[in-house]
């Protein structure tokens, strides 16, 4: 799947109206200057959702997510094999470090540590 996206974004597929559960992600992404486009998507599969979300994003990383759970993920990755797995029950700092390392993975530097 080859993207259809012009601009240069993290796209971020959510099932159902989830993305207000998940503001601390994307404000982590948004702190490292990188842009997101959020999406709806009708399947419930969080980790094809982010796959398909990397394979359509111009900069490689999508994310995926539901009210309970977040998968950032990476085109270059298989399908099956996401870079990261968040629930919603791990703490606000988390949450944003995972958005921090979303980001980061864009540009190339190292990961923030999270300290679930």
């Amino acid at each position: 799947m080859e993207s259809n996206l012009t601009t240069p974004a993290i796209v971020i597929f959510t099932s159902a109206d989830c993305a207000d559960v998940w503001n601390d992600v994307l404000l982590g992404i948004e702190e490292e200057g990188i842009p997101f486009v959020i999406q709806e998507n009708d399947s419930t599969d969080v980790i094809h959702n982010a796959w398909l979300a990397a394979c359509q994003s111009p900069l490689l990383v999508g994310i995926g997510c539901s009210r309970e759970k977040l998968v950032v993920h990476y085109k270059n990755l298989p399908s099956s094999a996401p870079l990261f797995t968040l629930t919603y029950q791990q703490n606000s700092h988390d949450r944003r470090s995972i958005g921090n390392n979303a980001a980061r993975l864009v540009k190339g530097i190292p990961f923030r540590e999270c300290h679930s």
